[in-house]
């Protein structure tokens, strides 16, 4: 008896322990004060979708002075329409059928009700629609005469059903080489110059750019841009400058050349050539410019593309070639001049000879270096990544001209990509 009472009194002292909270309800021991039952009050899923978003056009029915339906066929009893269409949207083939035009769950109910309302309140149906519900409560037809109409209707209450077919296409991301169907047309022939740096790669496809008739040069820094469209007018071939920065024409009255040499996120894909060059193709994988590069190999319409680059890039280009039916002819180069590593270290900068480069990763050891050279009355071309894009072009003009009296460059890394230089590092 005293067990019962004890215990009684602890369902007492539980029960006046309740605490109720927007999502718990928590029964409390009140010997102990511990949870003894846990009620997760759960809120209803959120069965929202992007097709919410969309706001219906409410459509109104536009009667005519003589109901035409109603003397073809005779007057239709509301309540009989009322039974067709329900059944008519209760049929899992017409829901299916609404679903691949682009009608789910929550569109379809919409534009039930609002053709229901239509069919229903209309003083004068529309002539078609009227014959259709007669044919059918007469038995001559089936329900699913109707999807033709309320399709027509659930279009004029969610315009963008007409553009489904368009957004599919746009959205769909699988295929980056269907995205230019004018290079696709082509009978594009791919070219690959895989090589070290300083194995004739870019000049092969440099020779062949020059005497083309109409060609693009795409290059992956302005220096580089520069460099070829100097190149290409001294040699005779009329060639412009397109950078984010610069527009230059061979022609002084503004007229566009022939040939173009720009950056690489500069390169114009609508308009044709008869060459096209790539360069430092291995750029393609870099992950906030590869993009670039991607955009241009898939892109450009030419009837030969160049590429230039490392080796190690092959296999990559092969595959996206692939993706757009074009064969790949891969020339291989080797370094024209071999590269020797010294015994020992420089030791001081009085061992520096003619031809030598110092690369430094810093302006300030640029400067330090540069003023300790010229104190011994030597002449030092610097050239960094901060320099302007002709700036640097002069400065590796005068290390490279054999007539000059500067023998000695101080750079930094910058030199790396974008410059041809006679040195010994």
């Amino acid at each position: 008896m005293l067990q019962n009472s004890r215990r009684f009194r602890y369902l007492c002292a539980a029960l006046q322990s309740f605490h109720l909270n927007s999502s718990h309800i928590t029964i409390r021991n009140g010997a102990k004060c511990t949870s003894a039952f846990q009620f997760q009050i759960r809120g209803k899923k959120d069965d929202s979708s992007i097709s919410s978003l969309f706001i219906p056009v409410q459509v109104k029915s536009t009667p005519d002075d003589i109901n035409v339906g109603e003397e073809l066929t005779g007057t239709l009893n509301k309540s009989d329409l009322l039974k067709v269409l329900n059944k008519f949207y209760q049929n899992r083939e017409i829901k299916h059928l609404l679903m691949e035009n682009g009608l789910d769950n929550y569109l379809q109910h919409q534009a039930y009700v609002s053709f229901r309302r239509f069919c229903l309140e209309a003083q004068n149906l529309p002539v078609d629609i009227h014959v259709v519900f007669s044919d059918i409560l007469q038995g001559a037809g089936n329900e699913t005469d109707l999807f033709p109409y309320f399709l027509r209707h659930a279009k004029l209450m969610f315009p963008h059903l007409d553009c489904m077919d368009d957004l599919r296409k746009i959205s769909d991301l699988r295929s980056p080489a269907n995205w230019y169907p004018q290079a696709r047309a082509m009978n594009r022939k791919v070219i690959f110059h895989a090589g070290p740096t300083n194995s004739g790669k870019t000049y092969h496809a440099l020779e062949r750019f020059l005497t083309a008739k109409s060609g693009v040069y795409c290059g992956p820094l302005k220096l580089l841009a520069n460099e070829v469209f100097n190149k290409c007018n001294t040699r005779g071939t009329p060639c412009d400058l397109v950078t984010g920065e610069e527009r230059s024409y061979a022609d002084p009255a503004g007229n566009p050349s022939g040939h173009v040499s720009c950056t690489v996120e500069m390169t114009s894909l609508s308009n044709p050539y008869e060459v096209a060059i790539i360069d430092e193709i291995q750029m393609i994988k870099d992950p906030q410019r590869g993009w670039a590069w991607t955009r241009a190999l898939l892109g450009i319409m030419a009837e030969e593309i160049h590429l230039c680059g490392e080796a190690g890039a092959v296999d990559l280009v092969r595959q996206l070639t692939l993706t757009t039916g074009e064969d790949l002819e891969v020339r291989h180069y080797k370094r024209l001049t071999s590269l020797k590593v010294e015994d020992s270290a420089l030791g001081s900068l009085d061992n520096v000879l003619p031809g030598d480069c110092i690369v430094c990763f810093s302006k300030n050891d640029i400067y330090s270096v540069s003023r300790t050279i010229e104190a011994s009355g030597r002449e030092v071309a610097v050239i960094y990544g901060g320099l302007p894009p002709g700036t640097k072009l002069a400065q590796a003009a005068k290390f490279n001209d054999p007539d000059s009296s500067c023998k000695i460059l101080v750079a930094t890394d910058a030199i790396g990509m974008g410059l041809n230089l006679c040195v010994i590092i």
